[in-house]
């Protein structure tokens, strides 16, 4: 079953592994980790279908996961956006 949105604790769960993760610049080549502002996770599903078919809840292939976030570079201040998406598992149609 595919959940429609995610739950505050599952969010905050995602956030937290995410800013866990380290980022460098790669045009100063800081060894430091890249700050990191407005993280934001939303939860969308996938159309499959082909365009004017409308998607059908009960036929979704996937759900996806996107976690988004700027990073700042603290050295030369560049600024970075990064976009991580999980598809999830893929089911096959029958």
């Amino acid at each position: 079953m595919i959940r429609d949105y995610l739950s505050e604790e599952s969010e905050k769960q995602i956030i937290e592994r995410f800013n866990s993760m380290d980022f460098h610049c790669i045009f100063c080549n800081n060894p430091n980790p890249l700050d990191k502002t407005n993280v934001h996770c939303e939860q969308e599903r996938l159309n499959f279908y082909p365009p004017g078919q409308d998607m059908s809840p009960y036929k979704d292939l996937r759900s996806s996961l996107r976690v988004s976030a700027f990073l700042i570079c603290p050295l030369c201040k560049n600024k970075f956006f990064v976009n991580i998406l999980d598809q999830g598992k893929i089911n096959k149609l029958k």
